[in-house]
């Protein structure tokens, strides 16, 4: 007894302490010996707010209609938003029923099984978080880089209506190509970005659009030794490797992301400038890397270091022709490829230059190639698509 008094003693005290720690004190009917469980308690995750003036800037320029009221409310009211919301929504709709939902179904049993949470980079991407997402939902990091600029959205709801109109209006036809076609045209965006001040519109509609409530935005670049520092907006254009860093939080799942976008060169000799950007990649290796309607640019000469960088540190690489030719993974015993759809020549833009017979011969030798139930690339106008998922193979 005076052990069963002398522990009981000692719990009490303990859990009278200031810990985290709880303790009980149990009797055992067999030999009468008293025991202490120690049962860990986590501490409280902290809560993490949106940032609710960014959201309701971004849930008005992605045609949704706002959570509560704030000075964006009475702008619903306005027939232009009403007839861009109509807009966006009947094209949004769409889109989801032949592309987006068909991809969806796919992608749950092809890239969700091979490690779909890794970071996923996305050169050549535009503003493309779109199909970023589609593919890669479990992802909690996204790498987008491209050459399109990066400037502060205009604070809509003070603008006059003329203005705001006419904002809703360009980025609606921005949206066009992605939403018929699910590539950007480089000539249009140059066009129309340079009216909507940037990415950051058709980035914001993508993210909500998608599900995504936001946290946070910072202006950021990148020094030499591959870290982030968070820079004025009006000071980004004298950034090397301006860029935007987003967190978002996707609505259905709670799940906190972060998106990044980098507006650079990722030819030879802008890598060659930005030795930071390229260590700030390989920091998040291994990665997933998604490629699609890159205008077959790492087919040339001048970007052998991009595609140096994703043969060395992507898990999984998921792309059209226009990525990595096939040849460099033929000649690399360290890769498998699966074949999804049924290869076709390049469009008349690229011409027979790009054309890749092995490519076309490894298509119809493969005896376990898979159909590709949707259109995404160059070939959208045809019922013929073609990807390839590239595979490390573990060492």
């Amino acid at each position: 007894m005076k052990l069963f008094f002398t522990c009981l003693l000692a719990a009490t005290l303990f859990a009278c302490s200031p810990t985290t720690e709880k303790t009980e004190t149990i009797e055992t009917d067999t030999l009468a010996v008293d025991t202490v469980t120690i049962v860990d308690i986590a501490p409280p995750q902290p809560v993490i707010y949106k940032d609710s003036a960014l959201d309701n800037l971004a849930r008005f320029v992605a045609g949704l209609p706002q959570l509560d009221s704030n000075s964006f409310s009475t702008l619903e009211s306005d027939h232009y938003w009403q007839e861009y919301k109509t807009a966006m929504d009947k094209n949004w709709d769409k889109m989801f029923e032949t592309r987006l939902s068909k991809m969806s179904g796919w992608r749950d049993s092809t890239l969700a099984q091979h490690n779909d949470s890794l970071t996923l980079f996305y050169p050549f991407s535009g503003p493309d978080f779109l199909h970023a997402n589609y593919l890669y939902p479990h992802a909690s990091t996204y790498i987008l880089a491209a050459l399109e600029p990066i400037a502060a959205v205009p604070q809509l709801d003070t603008l006059p209506l003329s203005d705001r109109d006419k904002f809703l209006d360009t980025l609606g036809v921005s949206l066009r190509d992605i939403f018929q076609k699910s590539y950007f045209i480089t000539k249009h965006m140059k066009t129309d970005l340079k009216q909507v001040k940037g990415v950051l519109p058709p980035l914001y509609f993508f993210i909500q659009r998608s599900g995504h409530e936001f946290v946070s935005q910072t202006f950021i670049g990148i020094d030499s030794t591959g870290n982030e520092t968070e820079v004025d907006i009006k000071k980004l254009h004298w950034e090397k490797t301006p860029g935007v860093k987003l967190v978002v939080r996707n609505l259905a799942t709670q799940e906190i992301k972060t998106i990044y976008y980098f507006s650079v060169s990722i030819s030879n000799g802008g890598l060659t400038e930005r030795p930071g950007f390229v260590t700030f990649v390989t920091n998040h290796a291994p990665f997933n890397t998604f490629v699609k309607s890159a205008s077959y640019l790492m087919h040339n000469t001048h970007f052998t270091s991009i595609k140096g960088l994703i043969l060395a540190h992507t898990e999984n690489l998921f792309q059209d022709d226009t990525g990595i030719p096939y040849k460099d993974f033929k000649k690399n015993l360290g890769f498998e490829v699966q074949f999804y759809g049924e290869y076709v020549k390049p469009v008349k833009d690229f011409g027979d230059a790009r054309y890749q017979p092995d490519l076309d011969s490894a298509f119809k030798a493969s005896t376990t190639r898979q159909k590709l139930p949707f259109s995404l690339g160059y070939h959208w106008g045809s019922a013929k698509q073609h990807y390839i998922l590239v595979r490390k193979n573990k060492v």
